[in-house]
């Protein structure tokens, strides 16, 4: 949804697409503020609406600080998706979190 795709944030998408195809499983790792997470959230969720429309996504999270986060991001992502498209998107995402007592 942004103007510009940083070359890190471009082999991150190509190395996590090849695990999608290949139905894997990838650990990947990106330094700070590189837009690891609207990258990955831009491409599973095209990957998703393209590939595999009945697909969940879990995306956990270590601290509710990430949490919203991540949120924010998808918000914004299908708000620029829906601007592109004309239309509205189907997706569906909601945020639990807990706490122990």
């Amino acid at each position: 949804p942004y103007p510009t795709v940083y070359p890190e944030q471009y082999s991150y998408m190509c190395e996590l697409k090849k695990t999608l195809d290949g139905e894997g499983h990838a650990i990947l790792e990106m330094p700070t503020g590189t837009g690891k997470t609207i990258s990955l959230l831009s491409l599973i969720v095209s990957y998703i609406q393209e590939k595999m429309p009945n697909f969940k996504l879990i995306y956990c999270t270590r601290t509710v600080v990430e949490m919203e986060k991540v949120m924010e991001e998808l918000k914004f992502l299908i708000e620029a998706r829906n601007k592109e498209s004309g239309g509205k998107s189907d997706l569906l995402a909601m945020s639990l979190s807990t706490r122990r007592n």
